[in-house]
């Protein structure tokens, strides 16, 4: 390690000036995926505007995605967005839809930069008052050139004109005679002085497209910049030499914007190169944030060196593999996703790396078509094709089922020994810690964990006695998604079964097995191709709501930038009536001083308890759970239990749990369906795998 006074050495600490955040040069390969998605959501709004009748007024929709790119990325990401999407609804939908797309890169792109830039709508009104002259500027230019085609138009607009005028002459209505002869002599005076009647008209409906493609695109891009992506990787524009271990922590803290505390703090470590560190702690801990300044994000206290630059997503620099395998595959085939976004002219041995994640055979496969294991191995084939001197993996087999996490640990555990490079393993279970050559344990900032580990639940009473009733009735469902195409596939085949009011069901199965497609039938938020779902002997999908669900991701579920308006706006009432907040907030185990914290400020398990709250205070029949315990520690998996069990038992509350793991499930839920490859299948017996 170079010592610390040396000249090579890159040093961050409070008091320097942060790295440049702007980009320069070339798209990259997050700019150019960015730009990917918005441009085919544009271009398929456009070419629905464009081809279906009486639906030009859905154009508008095509603005947020332009708007978006523009509001978070440099110009060339969102030009490289409408060229992408102009030809696409061009070869689709014709001139229409190349115009149309153009038109909302224009309205989006325009209204992205004023918000950006913290301007107003006088900055869009001017800005369209220009764009309308110069648009009728052009158009003016072209038709002096083409006289031949302004003759045309002219005579055009002339016979359509006296037309109209001889059908209403010839009307036995008193005073058309006089209209007629108006409108004919009004169309000649604007003929006569037509570059005036082009420019004007062009100012006009461009200003007026524009103010009202302001005032709905404004509202949506205010709406998410009160929901600030803190979590989300800092890029670094240091051009120095790629370097980024040994990692030294001195005294390192970290506090993010807004907050009253620190989220992790203080540190004093350093990562060595070669060595596998194994990173643990409860929910809120930090290790997040440990990731976040691992991978190039400035500390607010403390100092952090490095030989060099973080090199984030750079050949030879920092990978970092994250949780949620489904949000960094880009690719369409397992090869090209391989690949995505290395130096042009670089030699990778894709085979070679599918060989050691375990995807032996599987370059040529749909990314589409693999499970959550699949697909997180995927992502460290990704990683490893760059060579990088420093992989971070986060949380990496939360989201997959026992059999996925332990072909992804052995993946992980000798990967120090394979390549040329640091490993820090993220993680909460200890037995994947163990696997590492030293293990940290961030006991974290007790205001971040202690609502997660040691609120109470509701007071526990006598057991209700419950009917037992059928509330739930799944009568022979099936799903195809993408039936009738080239494209579809079955999700289930002839699911029956019946969940009694006050039962606690797990359906239980591998990734890919159909267990969300189920659980969104059940919720009615799908309508399956086959058979019913009744809820009270009424389809469930005429009473969305009675039947709540959880999502895995429970960040994604919350809407609003504070607890208390995310509470409210789920359980319908207002916010201001701090009583039912409370009352929502205590019923889930949490202090109710809680309703005013920011949802980023929050630990994974209180985002799940903030949402059950949201859930449990519209008095639903029935609550599903996709994956309850995913991305959380013991600690927190185990007063999450405690209080679903105390609900079910005090309140009647049917529960059914999403799950592909039994372990702790056991007194929630009594009775188990199992799934697999979308059909009902027996029921293994429950094996180890506690957290």
């Amino acid at each position: 390690m170079a010592p610390s006074g040396s000249s090579d050495t890159r040093r961050l600490s409070a008091g320097s000036p942060p790295v440049s955040q702007r980009r320069s040069g070339p798209l990259q390969p997050d700019e150019l995926a960015h730009a990917a998605v918005m441009a085919a959501l544009c271009a398929a709004t456009a070419i629905i505007a464009v081809v279906v009748p009486f639906a030009a007024g859905l154009s508008l929709l095509g603005t947020v995605p332009m708007g978006l790119l523009a509001y978070r990325h440099r110009l060339r990401v969102l030009i490289a967005a409408t060229v992408a999407g102009a030809v696409i609804a061009f070869l689709i939908a014709g001139m229409g839809g190349f115009m149309t797309v153009v038109d909302c890169a224009y309205i989006g792109g325009l209204a992205g930069i004023v918000k950006r830039k913290g301007r107003g709508t006088f900055t869009v009104f001017v800005s369209a008052v220009v764009a309308g002259t110069v648009f009728g500027v052009i158009g003016t230019t072209a038709l002096l050139i083409l006289s031949r085609l302004r003759h045309l138009i002219f005579e055009t607009i002339t016979a359509n004109a006296n037309g109209t005028a001889t059908v209403l002459a010839a009307l036995p209505i008193p005073g058309f005679a006089d209209a007629a002869q108006m409108l004919k002599d009004t169309v000649a005076t604007m003929l006569r002085f037509w570059p005036v009647l082009i420019i004007g008209t062009s100012i006009w409906s461009i200003t007026f497209v524009t103010l009202i493609g302001w005032w709905a695109l404004s509202r949506v891009l205010h709406r998410l910049s009160g929901v600030p992506d803190v979590h989300k990787l800092d890029y670094s524009a240091d051009d120095a030499p790629v370097a980024p271990v040994p990692a030294t922590f001195r005294d390192v803290r970290f506090r993010y914007p807004g907050a009253d505390h620190d989220a992790v703090g203080p540190i004093t470590l350093t990562v060595e190169p070669g060595e596998h560190l194994a990173i643990t702690g409860a929910n809120g801990s930090g290790k997040t944030t440990l990731m976040l300044l691992l991978s190039g994000r400035q500390p607010t206290s403390g100092t952090l060196e490095r030989p060099g630059a973080v090199g984030l997503g750079k050949f030879g620099g920092t990978a970092v593999v994250m949780q949620h395998p489904e949000s960094q595959v880009l690719g369409t085939r397992v090869v090209d996703d391989v690949v995505w976004g290395l130096p042009p002219g670089t030699a990778t041995d894709v085979d070679r790396l599918l060989d050691e994640v375990g995807l032996t055979g599987l370059g040529e496969r749909d990314t589409g078509g693999l499970s959550g294991g699949e697909l997180q191995r995927l992502a460290v084939a990704g990683a490893l094709a760059r060579e990088p001197q420093l992989m971070i993996a986060d949380e990496v087999t939360s989201m997959v089922d026992q059999a996925g996490r332990e072909g992804l640990i052995q993946v992980l555990s000798g990967l120090t020994e394979r390549h040329r490079m640091s490993l820090v393993h993220i993680t909460h279970y200890n037995d994947e810690a163990d696997a590492g050559d030293r293990v940290v344990n961030l006991t974290g900032n007790a205001d971040n964990v202690q609502m997660v580990e040691t609120a109470p639940a509701p007071e526990a009473g006598p057991a209700l006695h419950h009917s037992g009733a059928p509330l739930l009735e799944v009568r022979g469902v099936s799903h195809e998604y993408g039936r009738g195409t080239p494209w579809a596939s079955t999700a289930l085949r002839d699911i029956d079964f019946v969940v009694g009011e006050g039962d606690g069901v797990l359906i239980h199965g591998l990734n890919g097995s159909g267990k969300s497609t189920l659980a969104w039938i059940m919720a009615g938020l799908l309508q399956p191709s086959k058979g019913s779902c009744l809820l009270d002997g009424r389809p469930v999908a005429e009473q969305v709501g009675a039947v709540a669900i959880s999502f895995q991701a429970a960040r994604l579920q919350l809407m609003r930038s504070r607890v208390d308006l995310e509470i409210a706006a789920a359980a319908g009432f207002d916010y201001h009536d701090h009583r039912l907040v409370e009352r929502a907030l205590a019923a889930v185990g949490l202090d109710p001083t809680l309703g005013l914290r920011r949802i980023d400020q929050l630990s994974g398990g209180q985002m799940r308890r903030v949402v059950l709250a949201g859930l449990l205070a519209r008095s639903p029949r029935a609550i599903i759970l996709d994956e309850p315990l995913a991305g959380l520690d013991a600690a927190s998996q185990r007063g999450l239990l405690r209080l679903l069990e105390d609900l079910r038992r005090n309140t009647g509350l049917t529960v059914v749990v999403i799950s592909h793991d039994f372990a702790g499930l056991e007194a929630l839920c009594p009775r188990t369906i199992n799934l697999h490859a979308g059909e009902l299948a027996p029921s293994p017996a429950p094996t180890g795998g506690a957290a």
